[in-house]
């Protein structure tokens, strides 16, 4: 009896103590503050996912370990737990990647995030740095790309780090993943840019001694947990923003061409969701561009816009890319969709001749340049490809569009090496960055016939 007692007695111990996989207490935690969740009713039904960072290897990894034996892993999973507990009595549908200490592969954890599709996404992280013996801490918050391509995430990340740093009373500051992964960024923000929004949350160092014992005591896990619950419950106040596209022209996925119309005069329009109840539409906010370039809109109402694209649209494939804000300054995603003009046969040669013949007059420029593009679209690898682009970048660079004539010339240098006109860049471009494109979350576009009876004020 006394052997059988001291063996619980020592599994206990085992299990406090977070020694091997599995004998964590934490998958059990619970939100005991002071926060009524059931008061945040605007939270109900929102689809969050919930990342807390690294796992099972806490023996192991000794750079995630700090003072006193504290490991990082832990901590942001305590954390999470907490705030998954806070979250689930507003309502909201939650998703965790772990409960326990386990190892989950980074692809693991995108694969869970893209097949939820959350509305917003939150990896759980707490810093480490070589320089222990400095005191280094300060919050930090993590976005894919920049604030301008990932608005959204920038947005949620403003809220997040004002709160972490009324909690750890250090400034902190918001920085792109890529300032570590300098080539393609964190794998979990990077493989889930288009679902959704989403940061990693840094906060504090693990390796600070003093922020460590903060880091011990379960009163203060409760107390950051409630700091992420206060940004999600403003983030989600303010709206999400979000659109569909219409088309006038019938659509067509019978065949082999991408959303294929036939119309090259159709009416184009954007249909912009606030996000919430009550708030409208910041209607100067709207940002749009087609292929590349930046076109304006029409107020059809307060939440219809059409598209003014020019004289018509030509044959090939073409992309719509936006994004705008609600009326409480809430950020929508970049959204792109697209579609393609019906290509018949002769037309990608008189695209290509009349395009280039149309840069050489001023007043055609624009019109030749979009042909050119249209053309290009068509087939990125045939053999003139090179050319095409030469005359891309340049027919940008007449119109006074420095920034994509650029984008096109280095496109030209580094895509199509073989090429007689990328040889004659090879002095102005040598160390020149990759030209990368972030497209945008992908929304459909829907044929509405009644769009043509639209009346434009």
């Amino acid at each position: 009896m006394l052997k059988n007692k001291v063996i619980i007695l020592l599994l206990l111990i085992f299990s406090i103590t977070g020694c091997g996989a599995g004998f964590w207490p934490f998958d059990s935690l619970k939100y005991s503050g002071n926060v009524n969740p059931g008061q945040y009713e605007w939270l109900k039904g929102r689809k969050i996912f919930l990342d807390p960072g690294h796992g099972g290897k806490g023996d192991s990894d000794l750079f995630r370990t700090g003072p006193g034996g504290i490991t990082e892993e832990e901590i942001n999973l305590k954390v999470a737990l907490i705030l998954y507990d806070m979250l689930k009595k507003t309502g909201a549908d939650v998703r965790i990647s772990r409960k326990r200490d386990v190892d989950i592969s980074n692809q693991d954890r995108v694969d869970m995030v893209n097949e939820f599709n959350p509305d917003l996404f939150i990896s759980i992280h707490h810093n480490g740095t070589a320089r222990r013996a400095d005191d280094v801490n300060y919050p930090l918050i993590f976005i894919w790309g920049n604030r301008q391509v990932r608005p959204l995430s920038y947005s949620f990340a403003e809220m997040l780090l004002e709160e972490f740093q009324n909690l750890i009373e250090v400034k902190g500051h918001i920085i792109s993943d890529f300032s570590v992964y300098r080539e393609t960024g964190t794998r979990v923000l990077r493989e889930t840019r288009y679902t959704c929004p989403g940061v990693i949350g840094e906060f504090g160092f693990f390796s600070d001694s003093k922020h460590a014992l903060r880091l011990r005591d379960l009163h203060y896990n409760t107390a950051e947990a409630e700091a992420y619950f206060y940004a999600i419950a403003e983030f989600f106040e303010r709206g999400l923003p979000y659109a569909e596209v219409l088309i006038s022209s019938t659509i067509a996925n019978e065949t082999f061409l991408y959303n294929m119309i036939t119309d090259e005069k159709p009416v184009i329009a954007i249909k912009a969701y606030s996000g919430m109840e009550g708030v409208g539409i910041d209607r100067k906010s709207l940002n749009v561009t087609m292929d590349g370039f930046n076109v304006n809109y029409k107020a059809a109402s307060d939440d219809l816009f059409i598209i003014d694209y020019g004289k018509k649209i030509y044959p090939g494939g073409h992309n719509l890319r936006f994004s705008f804000k609600n009326s409480r300054g809430q950020s929508s995603m970049i959204y792109i969709t697209g579609f393609t003009l019906e290509i018949k046969k002769g037309d990608y040669d008189r695209l290509v001749s009349e395009g280039i013949r149309y840069l050489n007059s001023w007043r055609s420029r624009k019109e030749g340049l979009k042909m050119l593009l249209s053309a290009y679209s068509m087939s990125t690898t045939e053999p003139d490809a090179g050319r095409l682009l030469w005359n891309i970048a340049r027919g940008f660079k007449l119109i006074g569009d420095t920034v994509n004539s650029e984008y096109y010339y280095a496109k030209l240098f580094y895509f199509y090496p073989q090429s007689r006109f990328s040889k004659k860049l090879s002095c102005k471009y040598k160390g020149y960055r990759f030209p990368v494109e972030y497209n945008g979350k992908y929304t459909g576009i829907k044929s509405e016939p009644l769009l043509l009876d639209c009346s434009v004020k």
